[in-house]
């Protein structure tokens, strides 16, 4: 028989592992790899480590729960009903100002001033005025641990949680791959939105020439992103 694995949680102590399994699992995510398609690809797989730390430690800053499973094979870092990342007293001691200066105007404007914008949209969208809900801010499987249903395992607890206080929980996709894994644990999707279109392909790159053309800014696709909602039974909005 075998052992159930343990689920385990904590907070900002847990910012370094959870930052190390999230570089390693979104080296190739079209979202991130569109926010910092300015920088070369070798150039951006080595600041993703820090990228994640300044993310994760604002997260941390702001009470959300690391909770992981198996040694960290796989993790969600989750932010509680009320809370944001993008705290203004927390921007500093977390490092999103450095990190700001680290990478740039161009990944600053995406990442405030069209994921955000976009994101937020979808949320009133989705969520229909329910103002208190669980954010999912990452998840991340280890590449040695996929198919194990682990991710599913730890969304499964936090659904727990988020039923006992009759409370949704909100994320964003950004690949095919993972939309399908949050549908199997009964998130829907309330919008298919897109990031750079008409700047950058769907894997988030710029384009490349081909037999020496370029492609044109109607044939660049932009990057897919999936936001979700997952609603406790029954506590749906009458009407959606």
């Amino acid at each position: 028989m075998a052992i159930p694995v343990a689920i385990t949680k904590g907070g900002r102590e847990r910012v370094p592992q959870a930052s190390a399994l999230f570089a390693e699992a979104f080296a190739t995510d079209p979202v991130i790899t569109y926010i910092l398609h300015n920088m070369p690809e070798s150039k951006r797989l080595t600041y993703l480590p820090k990228y994640f730390n300044a993310l994760l430690t604002a997260a941390a800053l702001n009470d959300a729960t690391f909770i992981e499973i198996d040694d960290f094979k796989s993790c969600v870092t989750m932010m509680h009903p009320g809370k944001k990342v993008d705290n203004p007293w927390t921007l500093i001691p977390a490092g999103l100002v450095q990190m700001l200066f680290d990478i740039g105007f161009g990944p600053c404007w995406r990442m405030l001033f069209e994921f955000s914008p976009m994101t937020d949209r979808c949320k009133l969208k989705g969520l229909r005025g329910q103002k208190k809900y669980f954010y999912v801010f990452f998840t991340a499987t280890a590449s040695s641990a996929q198919g194990q249903g682990l991710c599913t395992k730890l969304l499964n607890h936090w659904q727990d949680i988020a039923s006992r206080e009759k409370v949704p929980m909100w994320l964003e996709a950004t690949t095919e791959k993972s939309m399908k894994i949050y549908a199997k644990c009964g998130f829907e999707v309330v919008e298919r939105m897109t990031l750079g279109k008409g700047k950058v392909e769907p894997k988030g790159l710029k384009p490349v020439k081909e037999g020496g053309s370029v492609k044109g800014k109607e044939e660049l696709e932009g990057v897919p992103i999936w936001a979700m909602v997952w609603w406790p039974e029954g506590s749906k909005p009458v009407g959606n």
